[in-house]
């Protein structure tokens, strides 16, 4: 009978880490006077060990057989008879008054804790469990083709498990489990997703986000929009259009230092924050507004100076057009291959979710500087440029990495601006045992239009000498 080995390993680390979990509630329950309180951390601890055993026999089931389990087990210690108070006792317990009591539980007592809660995944850091030579076992064994990169996607094998948290943050992160969970005995068999596991910011590949969603998000939702190419970030059209509309890149940012940096244009447009933002800029407060998309823009030669990314427009109270603003969103370049980690991660994304790009050559990054050169200039020279002929105001989207790099701008009042900058993260947000990306507002920068094209715009020349020292070399080839 063919074993699953790769499977076999991950259902023992979840049971090591229901193991960790049941012997820290058993100190916390050693540790504890109240009654109530140790009953229910014992309990909690039990259902832990209830989560062992259950692991334990999905491992029976891949085996085909008993699965040994050596590890000695820790059974929940009996909480002990709480003393009887007596009679006078309880009495004067009754009759303590209001503010003795909450003063008296605040110093004594650890937060209240039912019996159904235990402490998330995703708030435990992971360190290494296996030994070396039991690493390079599930290395050889689970080798993949010649087709994959070598050190692909053996994540799950490889050495990390849970580390026993320290009491304190036990009791600050204490949620719920899902109450399927607790009366459905199936669900506790399936395989818990990879994210329980490993952090987004600890992939070892470059893609943040493939068509809206993490690639270590499994769900029903994120396995749709990644088999029909669809765009959640209100896209022209339902489909992710990035590069080309019948093969699309579905890359909406990439990981670059362990940090997610938007890529495609599109990605600013979740929940159309940035035109809220920019409208802030362009209107007085309460004045209505809509939004058009995709505006051509021309000369006064009729030739065209691009398309604005993002208009919007104001109305006066019987709808006439009063005003309007222009959006252009700015995202990095990408230096290097996103094409290939992309198209062998949806060959089987539930596979290669957790896949080690690094050792693979043209490991794709962001590319600031040709960004700036290739993009942003010109289109503060051409679009920018009439805006401001005509005293429009201006507002830029753009990652807050990539802002960064922009040098000499000088920052001004609202009230004097002509251009904005809204500086945007993707903040990493947990969903019960997913995890995704939100857009979040990280500052806004005031400039003068002039002022920030001749920041952008200016070049710092070598010194002469140099340069003329070259010009015999390349005239004797």
């Amino acid at each position: 009978m063919f074993i699953n080995k790769d499977l076999l390993d991950f259902f023992a680390s979840m049971a090591e880490i229901k193991k960790q979990k049941r012997d820290v509630f058993n100190t916390l329950a050693e540790d504890v006077d109240d009654p109530d309180i140790r009953e229910r951390l014992l309990q909690i601890s039990s259902n832990e060990q209830k989560h062992v055993d259950q692991l334990l026999q999905s491992m029976e089931l891949v085996n085909g057989g008993p699965y040994h389990d050596y590890s000695p087990r820790v059974q929940p210690q009996q909480p002990s008879n709480p003393l009887q108070l007596h009679p006078v006792v309880e009495e004067a317990v009754d009759h303590d008054s209001e503010g003795d009591k909450n003063e008296s539980t605040s110093q004594t007592q650890l937060p209240s804790i039912k019996v159904s809660e235990e402490i998330p995944f995703n708030t435990i850091e992971s360190v290494p469990v296996l030994t070396e030579a039991e690493a390079e076992t599930g290395d050889e064994e689970g080798a993949m083709d010649s087709e994959q990169p070598d050190s692909a996607p053996d994540t799950f094998l490889g050495t990390e498990s849970i580390q026993i948290p320290q009491v304190a943050l036990i009791c600050q992160n204490i949620g719920p489990i899902e109450h399927s969970q607790l009366n459905d005995p199936v669900s506790d068999l399936q395989p818990p997703s990879p994210q329980n596991l490993y952090s987004m910011n600890t992939l070892k590949h470059p893609l943040a986000e493939v068509f809206g969603f993490t690639t270590t998000d499994l769900s029903s939702k994120a396995q749709r929009y990644r088999s029909n190419r669809h765009c959640p970030f209100n896209n022209r059209v339902p489909n992710c259009t990035n590069e080309h509309s019948k093969n699309p890149l579905g890359v909406c940012s990439i990981l670059h230092d362990n940090k997610p940096v938007i890529t495609c244009p599109v990605r600013f447009r979740e929940e159309w924050l940035i035109t809220d933002d920019a409208a802030s800029f362009f209107f007085e407060e309460g004045v209505r507004w809509s939004s058009l998309t995709e505006v051509k823009l021309k000369d006064a030669y009729g030739q065209s100076a691009g398309n604005i990314d993002v208009v919007l427009v104001a109305y006066d109270e019987a709808g006439k057009m009063v005003d309007f603003g222009a959006i252009d969103i700015q995202t990095a370049f990408i230096s290097g291959d996103a094409r290939d980690p992309f198209d062998f991660y949806m060959k089987d994304p539930k596979a290669n979710s957790l896949m080690d790009w690094s050792a693979q050559s043209n490991y794709p990054q962001p590319d600031y500087v040709s960004a700036i050169r290739q993009s942003l200039v010109p289109q503060l020279i051409f679009k920018g440029s009439i805006l401001n002929s005509w005293k429009k105001k201006m507002a830029v989207a753009i990652d807050r990495s990539y802002f960064e790099t922009l040098t000499n701008l000088v920052a001004v009042e609202k009230e004097e601006a002509e251009i904005a900058w809204f500086i945007y993260d993707l903040e990493q947000v947990a969903s019960g045992e997913k995890e995704h990306y939100e857009l979040r507002r990280a500052n806004v920068v005031y400039t003068k239009f002039q002022q920030t094209l001749s920041a952008l715009s200016a070049s710092y020349p070598d010194n002469i000498e140099h340069f003329m020292k070259l010009l015999p070399e390349l005239a004797d080839r």
